[in-house]
Order: C-alpha cells, then sequence, then structure tokens
C-alpha cells in the first residue's frame, strides 16, 4: 500500500530573514499582508533582516520607505548587495583599485565608500548592477576593460523585476549581455549566492534551523537560503514562479506571509 505523504511541519521560528521586492512591496506599493505580519512578528519579539538584490537604493532608502509603509525599521534590519560587493572587494583587493561601475548611484556610492576608485579607464573590475539608464557606450566598456583583464562582478542575476504594473528587466538581464559578449562567467553578489544571508545571520544573531528565509524568486531567494542551511518559504506575491527540476524546491509555498504560523 502507497505510503501517506506526510505533511511538513513548521520550525520553531526565533528569526527571519527576508527579500523585499516582489514579498513587501511591488515598486512603490506596499503588499498590505506582509506589512502587517512584519508588524506582528516585530510584536512577538522576532527580530528579521532584509537582503535586498536591487542595488538602486541604499540601505537608508529601504529603510525610509519602510517607514512609509508603516513598518518600523533601521538600516541594522537592511542588508543591500551594494555594500555587501564594497566589502567583498575589499577583501581581495586594496584600497584605491579602478572599478567601473554600471548601475545606479547607490551603487556607485557603497563601491566609493569601500576606498575603491570609480573609473572609466584602465579599470581591474567592472561591477554591474540595475541600470535604467544602460547605454551601448557603457557596455562597450565594460566588455572591452574585460577582454583586457577586468573581473566582472555582477550584484544579482535577476533577470525580472516586478513593478506595480507588471514586470521590468532586471540587473541580470544586462549582466548576461555582457558575460555573453565577453564570454566570462560572472561572479555574484546577492542571491542565489550566500553573502547577504551569512551577514544577515550575523546580525540575528539566529541559528539557521530557526531561521525562515523568504522570498518571491526560486533560482535567487530560495537558492539562497537552502544553501545557507535555512527553511526556505516562497511567497506567490511577486515573479511567477520558475518550473526548473534543478532547482532545489522551497521547504513551504504561501500565498500571504499571513499563512507562516508563528511556532516558537
Amino acid at each position: 500500500m502507497a505510503e501517506l505523504a506526510q505533511t511538513k511541519i513548521w520550525p520553531s521560528i526565533h528569526g527571519i530573514v527576508s527579500d523585499l521586492d516582489g514579498v513587501v512591496y511591488r515598486g512603490k506599493t506596499a503588499i498590505p499582508d506582509a506589512i502587517e505580519a512584519f508588524k506582528y512578528w516585530r510584536s512577538e519579539g522576532v527580530p528579521f533582516c532584509f537582503v535586498t538584490n536591487n542595488s538602486t537604493h541604499t540601505a537608508e532608502d529601504v529603510v525610509s520607505k519602510l517607514i512609509g509603509f508603516g513598518l518600523d525599521a533601521t538600516i541594522d534590519n537592511v542588508v543591500t548587495s551594494a555594500v555587501t560587493a564594497g566589502r567583498l572587494i575589499r577583501k581581495d583587493y586594496p584600497e584605491g583599485t579602478r572599478v567601473f561601475v554600471i548601475g545606479a548611484p547607490s551603487l556607485k556610492k557603497a563601491i566609493s565608500d569601500a576606498s575603491l576608485e570609480i573609473t572609466e579607464k584602465d579599470p581591474q573590475i567592472v561591477v554591474m548592477g540595475l541600470d535604467r539608464e544602460i547605454t551601448h557606450e557603457k557596455l562597450r566598456i565594460a566588455v572591452d576593460a574585460i577582454l583586457k583583464g577586468a573581473v566582472l562582478i555582477g550584484t544579482n542575476p535577476d533577470r525580472l523585476l516586478p513593478t506595480p504594473t507588471g514586470f521590468e528587466p532586471g540587473a541580470g538581464a544586462i549582466l548576461s549581455a555582457v558575460a555573453t559578449a565577453a564570454r566570462v562567467t560572472p561572479i555574484i553578489v546577492g542571491k542565489p549566492e550566500v553573502h547577504m544571508i551569512e551577514a544577515a545571520l550575523a546580525r540575528l544573531g539566529t541559528e539557521r534551523v530557526s531561521t525562515l528565509m523568504i522570498g518571491d524568486q526560486i533560482p535567487t531567494d530560495i537558492q539562497a537560503g537552502k544553501r545557507a542551511g535555512l527553511c526556505s518559504v516562497l511567497v506567490t506575491t511577486g515573479v511567477p514562479p520558475v518550473n526548473d527540476p534543478s532547482l532545489m524546491p522551497p521547504d513551504f509555498t504561501v500565498s500571504t506571509l499571513k499563512e507562516i504560523p508563528l511556532t516558537r
């Protein structure tokens, strides 16, 4: 007789790591159930930290946005791919290393704050994030530098981003174009890599077995959570799920964060 399928049991939840775009908000529009869920978790003393692949905003920008949605937050609650990129570069490269940046002012600020020189002339590293003012000239400079030996670093591989009215190309779309032209594999800073997850765990001070990773994208959020050893939850309020059997599936799938039971 076939065995009955066992229902998964939610773990004891002592901490939460979460994505932002598509989970807490879509563009400039809050997702009400998510805001209410995080308010409840905060009231119950459950610490949380947001990890965002989006390099177009500083941590301060994110905090201001969350407060505007009615959710109390500080910069300690936010880890961005832009700041993480600067820190990772400085682990292997000295102060003053030449970097060509394709991305928003927030990414350039993070690279500059890491004591790296931003330049188009003979860069040793090319860093790419979401750039809504991308030009062919920027792509040309990047490809030329990489073919001459520069290292290609991407803040994230997200090819699609949710907006209030639909979707738009993400940083991964232009990153793929440059990587294809230069015939290299980029180093990825954000999810699905675990750099930001580890930073968030260090801030939370919680054990992996009792910390959730919440996200709306299986290729990035869920893979990062699984690789970091966290119970990973897919919420279907963002990018449509990718049906790829090669990817690790989420431990749980919910349509709203209110479906997550707070077990302590």
